[in-house]
């Protein structure tokens, strides 16, 4: 008998730093404003990257649970291009390779691409252990390119792929898929009304 379980992929809000459009992997930074949503969401666990944005996010979204963090759902660590710009990076020769070639080549004093999958892999061995049937992680935008470049019923490079600030997307699978890391039956937007009153 197949056992389901979805994975909401929750991209957390806006920081003054992504308006700035600066890199901040690793950086701890908070969001910039605290909006008053609602949604109709129920998960049997809601677990975050251990980032302070993502936990404000999380904690936002889902007031009266208890929140699991864990590094691992974090975003690439862009090393030395940390809290800097494109503007700022563009002469710079290794910022250069990076950009022609992110999966090949790390950011000086950051992470490999091959590192930051590992480890996005160990996050969801992590959930698909568990004996539930709806997990929400809030997270960055970069895990999210990566899962549904990987996992996502159509498939697309992980350029192509979108999730805007304060939104998210639901994957449906099974266990044994996603196990055997087969692509999800289906997918579904997920986006938050933002309450007028309050």
């Amino acid at each position: 008998m197949a056992h389901h379980l979805a994975i909401t992929y929750i991209r957390h809000f806006v920081t003054k730093e992504n308006e700035a459009k600066q890199y901040i992997g690793w950086t701890n930074v908070p969001i910039v404003k605290q909006p008053n949503v609602s949604h109709q969401l129920e998960a049997d666990i809601v677990m975050a990257s251990d980032l302070l944005r993502c936990r404000q996010t999380a904690q936002l979204l889902f007031r009266d649970v208890v929140i699991e963090c864990s590094y691992r759902w974090r975003e690439l660590h862009f090393g030395d291009f940390e809290g800097k710009t494109y503007e700022q990076l563009q002469t710079v020769e290794a910022y250069r390779y990076w950009l022609g070639d992110p999966f090949r080549y790390a950011p000086p004093n950051g992470e490999t691409f091959t590192d930051f999958e590992a480890r996005v892999e160990q996050a969801i061995d992590d959930v698909v252990r568990r004996s539930v049937s709806h997990v929400v992680v809030v997270t960055h935008g970069g895990v999210i390119r990566y899962v549904l470049s990987q996992y996502a019923p159509d498939v697309r490079p992980f350029w192509e792929w979108h999730v805007s600030f304060g939104e998210g997307v639901t994957l449906y699978n099974t266990k044994e898929r996603w196990r055997e890391r087969k692509r999800c039956i289906s997918l579904a937007a997920v986006r938050f009304k933002e309450n007028e009153n309050g």
